[in-house]
């Protein structure tokens, strides 16, 4: 069997191309560089949450949590900090690759991913179902004796888990840890959710 460096779910290589909020300027950015970060379908269904340890120049290293209600016992060390993964997708934002993972411990994007999932959660959706996230910007916050800017996450509307999620699977893209669910087979309207 031949080797797969593909970055694509598909291409076997099982591994989803990253996005980053940058607290410090309040913006986003992928392996590409910078991007302007409009609205992508998030999947809050099955965010990830567990302890991550970022260490400078190298890969994050993650204890993922057994599920949201089960956390995994603090790693030894004084580093580890409590994060999250979620597979997010935008062909407008991503091209060809339009299903990125977005895995932090940022004290700015905790924040707004807890909301972000509370709303969602308040939505009560269906099972299948993806939230289209719009972002508008960020509030500058003061945490302890540090600042951040948490990013403005807004729910627009709750969406069948479009084709190219349901692909990927859960974060990382092992493509296994879904139920059966509706999967839409094409956007509903003119535009891409």
């Amino acid at each position: 069997m031949p080797l797969s460096f593909s970055n694509s779910p598909n291409g076997g290589g099982g591994y989803t191309p990253y996005v980053r909020y940058m607290a410090g300027t309040a913006s986003w950015s992928t392996a590409d560089g910078a991007f302007q970060f409009t609205k992508a379908a998030f999947d809050l269904g099955n965010i990830q949450t567990g302890w991550c340890y970022l260490a400078q120049g190298q890969a994050p290293d993650w204890v993922m949590d057994a599920d949201l209600e089960n956390p995994a016992p603090r790693p030894e060390g004084d580093d580890w900090k409590r994060g999250f993964k979620v597979n997010i997708m935008s062909k407008d934002m991503f091209g060809e690759e339009p299903c990125r993972e977005w895995g932090t411990s940022s004290v700015g994007a905790t924040m707004a991913i807890q909301k972000l999932y509370a709303d969602w959660e308040e939505m009560n959706p269906s099972d299948g179902q993806v939230a289209v996230v719009s972002f508008s910007g960020a509030v500058p916050t003061k945490v302890g004796k540090g600042n951040t800017n948490v990013p403005t996450l807004t729910i627009e509307k709750l969406i069948d888990r479009p084709a190219e999620l349901a692909e990927i699977g859960g974060t990382g893209g092992t493509g296994d840890s879904f139920p059966s669910a509706p999967v839409a087979t094409a956007p509903s309207s003119d535009d891409e959710f």
